[in-house]
């Protein structure tokens, strides 16, 4: 054998027992995980891709959070079908949007951009808080793509206290942002696990005034009622402790199912994952 012929065998010689020594348990506790980029209306998304069959599934986190937010929900759903999460735009991986378009409207055109990437004809589409009016927003756009509507903790109608809305922006367009949004956290944090809370901070902590500012006032102007109206498919609505109110999402929408996991934080689906899950399987399996 030449000594570049030893050479090439020896590195790939290397490369093979490099590979085969690499911690197997991960790629399948991740359910085969795909990390891809999508380009979006105003740049990047990083997104989770893995699983296979049935309905696909395309979660999508809240304001200041991130797509591993829903990693329990991920492995859980890619044993039997296949399950998508992004970040929003300003979040986590994802790009910053250069004209600071946090709105609800803004984050339905990352849902777009996600799903036609990826080539989805129909899902699922299952949303937490902030999260929660972006796929209200999506549906009522695109009707004929989703097949069912599931929100965690959502955001809902709160227009009638559009007063106490105005002054937490004020407070956050101010230099007191950090205190104020480390308060408002810390109440929805009530009931939480450490690991959340401190996940959840760590998030919030990474994410720019820019983003909760422009959310804050996109939800003050939300109507779900009309966005949702031409709709037509399934819903529910799993809740904590914490979001039960006449502006609360099952309280304005006609007929709205909802579900109370009760002892937890707002992120319900972090705090008892099992228990969430398993609402989330019985509601996909009555997904036509």
């Amino acid at each position: 054998m030449r000594k570049h012929e030893h050479l090439i065998y020896a590195g790939i010689l290397f490369l093979a027992v490099a590979a085969a020594s690499l911690p197997r348990v991960a790629v399948a506790q991740a359910g085969g995980e795909r990390t891809l980029w999508v380009n979006g209306p105003v740049g990047r998304l990083r997104v989770s891709d893995g699983g296979d069959g049935g309905v696909p599934v395309v979660f999508v986190h809240s304001l200041a959070g991130n797509r591993s937010q829903w990693s329990d929900q991920l492995s859980h759903v890619r044993r039997t079908r296949r399950a998508v999460a992004f970040d929003l735009r300003g979040h986590g991986e994802s790009d910053s949007p250069a004209g600071a378009d946090y709105s609800l409207e803004g984050a339905a055109g990352d849902i777009q951009a996600v799903v036609d990437g990826l080539g989805l004809e129909e899902f699922v589409l299952v949303g937490h808080s902030f999260g929660g009016g972006a796929v209200a927003v999506y549906a009522g756009m695109h009707p004929q793509k989703v097949r069912a509507l599931l929100f965690v903790d959502p955001i809902g109608d709160q227009r009638s206290v559009r007063m106490q809305i105005d002054m937490l922006v004020q407070f956050l367009e101010s230099p007191s942002f950090h205190v104020t949004a480390g308060a408002y956290y810390e109440g929805i944090l009530t009931n939480a696990a450490p690991s959340v809370r401190e996940s959840v901070l760590s998030a919030l902590g990474q994410t720019s005034q820019e983003a909760i500012v422009g959310a804050f006032k996109s939800i003050a102007a939300f109507d779900p009622v009309a966005k949702l109206e031409p709709f037509s498919g399934p819903m529910l609505t799993v809740i904590s402790d914490l979001n039960n109110f006449p502006t609360s999402l099952h309280n304005v929408i006609p007929n709205l199912p909802s579900q109370l996991i009760s002892g937890t934080s707002h992120w319900l689906h972090m705090d008892k994952p099992d228990e969430f899950n398993s609402e989330l399987d019985r509601f996909l399996a009555s997904v036509r």
